[in-house]
């Protein structure tokens, strides 16, 4: 898979953001392709060409191919005005685009981006590459309103748009709102949390998303977003919030919460149906939630095997009592994903009530 999309690059000139139908498309409003491609990397996948995948993701964060290409579908949306801003301003309305404006949602993206390829632009001694693009990686700062603390949009000027509407469908958020996309930094979860006010005020603000309804389980983007508790000294509160996730799934012709784009939606639900979920793809990690079952077993490649099992698991025994990864107790919610290929067992044991002092920082 890796090996085609460098292919695809070569052969068309670019790398594709969203290929489709044979050709390149302006379909989608990130630049995930160098994303995945540096997930397989540190993940252990190397047997694709490499350096000429690092040159096609290089050039797509810092070039933009000429006009009669580009509005065909080649290259990164937007990206002069991301570079000159360190963020996409309102008054560009990036027209050649399927989705026209977005412009938060597009900043939030590309600075995801930016960061995790940023990594991979690392390990292969690309290290001014990798000091730029990690600088970029933090322009979600740029698009964070610091008085209301929300995803907001911005004009070229730096002043901030008003009125400013959080809880429904604005011009420049996609398929969403600026109250949920305010989360889309899993590169970056303690920066996000400091710049929110700190892990009260972070916790509050995560509470008052699905509190208020405005979280969306049928917007991908924000799958990650109930784990980012995680992060706090209320992990129990991801494991009831997916716990609550997984019910919204069933076994009918409606037992999607959204469309199922790329098996997105099923992925979310095997990972999180498992106990863990990879909260920022090109770090190779998962993030513990809550398991639905009370065992599952991975069959990898040479015959190892990677079992959970979830003692005293039920509906109403959600919360994780104590958790130990081959024998030994796990002190935080994340396992790396070599622990999972290299084979062994993920053990929980369940309850009705939280255990608040699990994963408590120190």
């Amino acid at each position: 898979m890796m090996q085609s999309l460098v292919l695809k690059g070569q052969q068309g000139g670019y790398l594709p953001i969203f290929p489709a139908w044979g050709s390149y498309t302006s379909e989608m409003i990130g630049d995930h392709t160098g994303v995945v491609i540096t997930d397989a990397y540190m993940k252990g996948l190397r047997n694709f060409d490499v350096a000429s995948a690092w040159t096609l993701i290089r050039q797509n964060a810092f070039d933009t191919p000429p006009y009669d290409q580009y509005k065909d579908g080649l290259g990164r949306r937007a990206l002069k005005s991301y570079i000159q801003y360190g963020y996409i301003p309102l008054e560009d309305p990036v027209a050649e685009a399927f989705h026209h404006g977005e412009q938060v949602s597009r900043t939030l993206e590309y600075a995801f981006d930016d960061a995790i390829i940023a990594r991979l632009a690392n390990a292969l001694g690309h290290k001014e590459d990798a000091a730029t693009l990690a600088k970029r990686g933090s322009n979600w700062k740029n698009v964070i309103d610091p008085e209301t603390k929300l995803a907001r949009g911005r004009h070229a000027d730096g002043s901030w748009i008003t009125p400013f509407v959080y809880d429904k469908w604005v011009s420049y958020i996609t398929e969403s709102n600026a109250y949920q996309y305010t989360f889309y930094v899993p590169q970056d979860v303690p920066g996000l949390i400091h710049t929110l006010g700190g892990q009260a005020a972070f916790v509050q603000k995560l509470d008052g998303l699905f509190e208020r309804k405005l979280y969306d389980p049928g917007n991908e983007p924000g799958h990650h977003i109930a784990y980012l508790y995680d992060d706090t000294n209320e992990a129990w509160k991801t494991q009831s919030r997916i716990a609550s996730l997984l019910s919204v799934y069933n076994d009918t012709p409606a037992g999607l919460p959204g469309n199922d784009d790329a098996g997105q939606m099923s992925a979310w639900w095997i990972f999180s149906s498992l106990g863990f979920y990879p909260v920022a793809p090109g770090i190779p990690e998962y993030w513990i939630g809550t398991p639905l079952f009370p065992s599952a077993t991975l069959h990898l490649p040479g015959g190892a095997t990677f079992t959970v099992t979830a003692k005293n698991v039920s509906e109403k025994n959600i919360y994780i009592q104590s958790v130990t990864l081959n024998g030994k107790p796990l002190t935080t919610p994340r396992i790396s994903h070599q622990a999972i290929v290299h084979g062994g067992t993920l053990a929980f044991t369940m309850g009705p009530e939280p255990n608040r002092t699990l994963f408590v920082k120190p």
